[in-house]
């Protein structure tokens, strides 16, 4: 009982974070994500051409006519294809109901968990990683869309997207600075005694200097300091995020399965 709680408290930060995110861009147009809130079961959030639920299956069982609303209200959105993410500690019945349906494998995504009162943290430079406010939220969140855009240029969308997170009052943001120069970031977000790391980024040119590192501890540090119990980070298959993350004492939670529909016409 204890690992399936703990999955719905990591569930229910991401999508409560995700629904306060929306509701918060909504009030200045014309920012055009929404979201589909099927009580007590869910939530499906439409987010650019992209449409994904979560939480599915961890509360109470999943219906077919849940998953027939979920479909037309993404159909109406002009969105081809939904995306379920599948904790493997779902209800059968959101599987049984996803083989029928002739949903196919999309990716999967590690959840990492850490037990941050079991942890002794090790402060990073202070002089390195700030607290972000409103005097540096611009250069912050600049930082942030470099390190998601590679080679190319910086995506003012992605810009806004980090500023739309920082906004909402249960997220704390941190920067690491090069020198004068922004360089990385992360977003912490706590509810409930549930810390979770997100919206980490380095720009390329300073990747391999331990920043990363660096955002990880102090935002652990925070959450310990706020009386969180747990912190928890999604990361994909392989990466050096996931790397990063067992190398501070992370465990890997579960794998979910990113499930996609057949084209919804």
């Amino acid at each position: 009982m204890k690992r399936l709680e703990l999955a719905r408290r990591i569930e229910r930060i991401k999508a409560e974070g995700t629904s306060a995110y929306i509701r918060h861009r909504k009030q200045t147009p014309p920012y055009e994500g929404s979201e589909l809130i099927v009580e007590n079961k869910g939530h499906v959030f439409r987010m650019g051409n992209m449409s994904f639920a979560v939480g599915f299956g961890l509360n109470r069982p999943t219906s077919f006519y849940d998953l027939h609303q979920m479909e037309k209200w993404v159909r109406g959105k002009n969105v081809s294809r939904l995306h379920i993410e599948v904790c493997p500690l779902a209800d059968m019945s959101l599987i049984r109901l996803l083989q029928e349906r002739n949903y196919t494998l999309d990716h999967f995504l590690d959840v990492w968990l850490l037990d941050v009162t079991q942890f002794e943290t090790t402060l990073p430079d202070p002089n390195q990683v700030e607290r972000v406010d409103a005097d540096n939220v611009n250069e912050w969140a600049r930082a942030i869309a470099a390190g998601f855009a590679e080679a190319g240029s910086v995506v003012q969308e992605t810009v806004d997207t980090a500023k739309g997170f920082y906004a909402l009052p249960e997220n704390k943001a941190f920067l690491v600075r090069d020198g004068e120069k922004a360089v990385a970031g992360g977003i912490l977000a706590i509810q409930d005694g549930m810390g979770e790391l997100f919206l980490t980024s380095t720009i390329p040119a300073y990747r391999g200097r331990g920043y990363q590192t660096q955002l990880i501890l102090e935002r652990i540090a925070h959450a310990k300091a706020s009386g969180c119990e747990y912190v928890t980070v999604t990361t994909k298959v392989d990466t050096a995020s996931g790397r990063n993350m067992e190398r501070l004492g992370f465990q890997p939670f579960y794998q979910k399965a990113v499930m996609k529909s057949p084209i919804l016409k």
